[in-house]
């Protein structure tokens, strides 16, 4: 079978994929290029495809698109700079613009002019030593002209579609210190739970908000379904899921909690916020019984829960969320009933960890004025799980 043969038979997102699953380290290359004034202006374009080539010469490479109008204003430069990101700078990739995104970056130049990142990992400056073209990429072999290592940090990983740290197992920190706090909070959280999840006949949960993810720190069983809230799992707070832990008029915390939808769905953002604020007006979040994923969505979502994580799963939970908005902060109306998925509302404590206690599972067909009462329930439950905490370890909630 000749070469244009077997090309011809690889499905494009099949390959994409499929070599999504090994992971690449993420650059900025940079370089110092004339603009339309005459002035030299900063370049930079991100690349998850730099390597290492040789150590005798010392050679990299990185493979820019072929239609790259960035890469070509790239090539107009002798020299260019390699940015080595560090794990927490994917946010710089997901906003990168291009010049204007250098604005606030408070970079220097490297020996051979080029911008240089001050958070970067490494930088490395090079000439170029070859181009080569590559099917629809070009092969950039660069010279090494001076290099240096000036934040030993874990670098920024691409991985099926999705940016990342590394982790090997001797380095994991210990248990997070919410996390620890949250757990010696639940000491004095179980009767409150066990007599809503009594009363409501569902399970009722602590939650603890550690990192962008609600952790069950207890559960009580009461409900006739059995639900998913094992100690210890962990819930992605993507939009609209974690809007009670969001407090009204933090503006920022509001900012920071939509950003983790996709920057282009104007209307997913829009619709979320407004939820959050029907969220914060009712003083708790409803959430009804909807149609299930399908099952392959459904398995990915369930192994990222159950601390399998990967941004591929990571994004099919937030799909899942963004197809089930309208299950989400719902106008009751007198007559109707209703399949309760979860009501949660937040402990009021401040500081952190914030928490929260979620009913789940209630029986279904209730009506609307028996899942109202649910809510202030489960809001009485909270507050008072905060004034147990407050007696039981002060107001400064020094659990050591």
């Amino acid at each position: 079978m000749s070469e244009a043969t077997v090309a011809a038979v690889i499905d494009p997102a099949r390959f994409r994929d499929t070599l999504g699953h090994y992971p690449t380290g993420v650059a900025l290359v940079t370089a110092m290029v004339p603009g339309d004034s005459g002035a030299d202006e900063p370049v930079g374009m991100v690349v998850g495809s730099f390597v290492s080539v040789s150590l005798d010469p010392p050679l990299v490479a990185f493979l820019p698109d072929r239609e790259s109008r960035t890469f070509a204003r790239l090539r107009r430069a002798e020299t260019f700079c390699v940015n080595v990101l560090a794990a927490d700078q994917a946010d710089l990739v997901g906003r990168w613009r291009g010049t204007e995104s250098f604005a606030d970056l408070g970079w220097s130049l490297s020996p051979a002019g080029n911008p240089v990142l001050p958070e970067a990992v490494t930088w490395i400056d090079c000439g170029y030593h070859d181009l080569v073209e590559a099917g629809d990429h070009y092969i950039v072999l660069g010279d090494v002209r001076s290099l240096e290592v000036q934040r030993p940090t874990s670098p920024l990983l691409f991985f099926q579609g999705g940016f990342g740290g590394f982790a090997p197992p001797s380095f994991l920190a210990p248990p997070e210190h919410d996390l620890i706090r949250a757990a010696r909070i639940s000491e004095v959280a179980l009767a409150p739970l066990a007599a809503l999840a009594a009363g409501a006949q569902a399970d009722v949960s602590l939650l603890a908000l550690v990192g962008d993810h609600d952790v069950v720190i207890a559960t009580e069983r009461g409900s006739a379904t059995p639900s998913y809230l094992e100690i210890g799992l962990r819930l992605p707070a993507v939009p609209p899921s974690g809007s009670v832990h969001l407090e009204p008029g933090d503006d920022a915390a509001m900012e920071a909690w939509l950003a983790r939808l996709p920057r282009t769905d104007e209307a997913s953002r829009e619709r979320c916020a407004q939820l959050a604020r029907r969220v914060a007006e009712q003083g708790y979040s409803l959430s009804l019984v909807g149609e299930g994923p399908a099952q392959d969505v459904w398995q990915d979502v369930t192994r990222y829960i159950h601390g399998d994580p990967t941004p591929r799963r990571q994004r099919q939970v937030l799909a899942m969320h963004l197809d089930h908005l309208d299950y989400y902060e719902p106008e009751l109306e007198a007559g109707a009933s209703y399949d309760v998925r979860s009501i949660t509302a937040a402990v009021p404590l401040g500081g952190t960890p914030r928490m929260a206690v979620r009913l789940t599972f209630p029986p279904a067909g209730a009506d609307a004025a028996t899942v109202a009462r649910w809510g202030a329930e489960v809001r009485e439950r909270a507050a008072e799980v905060a004034d147990l905490v407050h007696a039981r370890f002060g107001e400064n909630r020094d659990l050591g």
